[in-house]
């Protein structure tokens, strides 16, 4: 991957300038950047990459990646803007802007009023996935969202969008609700496409250090069987350095065999500056011919005020194949 560092530093200074420029009364401006390098030895060595942040799955994994998240408030109206820049993408793409929405808040908040490319703040997942309206949206997620807050914990969600330049066309897939309870005890949401995509979602913290969530995800299909994803996220925190769980994941329909994925983790914060974590990747695919594979990815993480810092290595088994890739990535709060 070329980078052109005139471009980058340009850029970079330039968000900067706006970070900076911040303190206008009602605006804000927070967000990160996280960057990593990795290389793989053995046998089946890979090239030197720098696309990713980190390995595994539970304890933040993904590309290296810019993100940016604007916010002004005046009173009960306001605007919400998120950037977001992936490696290997341009910098300025319609792409990057994940939301863009202004938004006004009615009779003493009760109804909120949204419009522009939406991101669904009320009704959405808390769970590892965080599935929300606007991700079940078909028709895209530009247009209008109207939020009924009637009382504390309750919001009720309905959005009429389409794709960007299509025009509106009244079409079932431009019509989603969603509704979402939330107390100290239990949390219950779910999303209706009239498209056929739905989401629901439960989480249950009765117990105090365990957390429990349990996500759905379905989408009707013409020509194939209908779509479902199921994510169970099961944490406890022994106590204030120790904690671990299971997040395991199943998919079934669209003509494929079911795909039963495991992924245990657990972490132990030494003091406030190093912590040590493990997890492990494990597919269980159904379909004939197909081997288990999993993986196990240590790490060493380093924190200080506004960063942090993780060094790992990964083991990956898949059938026959060997994979071994260690690296570094670094996380700076903005």
């Amino acid at each position: 991957m070329k980078i052109n560092m005139r471009t980058t530093a340009a850029i970079v200074a330039a968000l900067t300038l706006a970070v900076s420029a911040a303190s206008a009364e009602g605006f804000s401006v927070a967000g990160d950047i996280r960057s990593g390098i990795e290389f793989g030895f053995g046998d089946d060595a890979k090239v030197v990459s720098t696309s990713d942040y980190h390995d595994g799955n539970y304890y933040g994994n993904g590309n290296t990646r810019l993100r940016l998240n604007f916010k002004y408030e005046n009173g009960d109206a306001g605007a919400v803007f998120r950037y977001e820049h992936k490696a290997g993408k341009a910098w300025f793409d319609e792409g990057n802007a994940k939301y863009a929405m202004g938004y006004a808040k009615l009779f003493d908040g009760i109804l909120v009023a949204e419009a522009g490319k939406l991101k669904d703040l009320y009704t959405g997942s808390d769970g590892q996935e965080g599935y929300g309206l606007t991700d079940i949206a078909s028709a895209g997620a530009y247009g209008a969202g109207f939020t009924l807050l009637p009382v504390d914990g309750l919001a009720v969600q309905a959005i009429v969008s389409d794709g960007l330049g299509k025009g509106f066309e009244a079409r079932k897939d431009n019509f989603t609700f969603g509704a979402k309870y939330a107390n100290d005890v239990i949390k219950v949401a779910g999303g209706y496409n009239l498209s056929g995509k739905a989401y629901g979602y439960v989480g249950i913290g009765a117990v105090e250090n365990l957390g429990v969530d349990l996500e759905v995800y379905y989408e009707q299909l013409e020509d194939k069987d209908d779509i479902v994803e199921i994510n169970e996220d099961i944490n406890y925190d022994l106590n204030d350095s120790l904690s671990f769980g299971l997040l395991a994941y199943q998919k079934f329909g669209e003509e494929e065999k079911p795909v039963f994925e495991f992924n245990p983790h657990v972490m132990f914060g030494i003091d406030d500056t190093f912590a040590v974590s493990a997890e492990s990747y494990i597919t269980v695919p159904t379909a004939e011919g197909e081997d288990v594979s999993f993986t196990v990815t240590p790490a060493l993480w380093i924190s200080v005020p506004k960063a942090t810092v993780s060094v790992f290595y990964t083991f990956k088994k898949a059938g026959d194949t060997t994979t071994n890739v260690a690296g570094a990535g670094v996380k700076v709060a903005l």
